[in-house]
């Protein structure tokens, strides 16, 4: 579970604690309330330390490291329509696969 998924759930709980008579019981909720929010943070930077000796362990085994994937760098950019793909492939032109030989000399058989 994220950070923000117990934040929300920590949140939608919604423990007004001024309206709890017993003072004692109050301090108590506040308390673990607090405490859920600190181990949270906690665990979720134990993991991605985790994480990281896992990759730092396999790159010296030999293995390859996580990928760094990068995000869509065309954002923002220009989407060229259909027709102007098909009039950049009419500029290209197809070539044929097999070579043209010029005939230099001419023998006869």
């Amino acid at each position: 579970m994220s950070p923000t998924e117990i934040n929300k759930i920590l949140n939608e709980i919604n423990i007004r604690f001024d309206k709890i008579d017993d003072k004692e019981i109050s301090e108590a909720f506040s308390s673990l309330l607090q405490l859920i929010e600190q181990l949270s943070q906690e665990n979720e930077k134990l993991k991605a330390d985790n994480q990281r000796l896992r990759d730092e362990n396999n790159l010296l085994k030999g293995e390859q490291g996580k990928p760094k994937i990068r995000g869509n760098t065309n954002k923002g950019k220009d989407v060229s329509s259909e027709a102007e793909r098909k009039e950049r492939e009419k500029k290209k032109g197809k070539k044929s696969k097999a070579k043209k030989h010029k005939i230099t000399r001419g023998k006869c058989l």
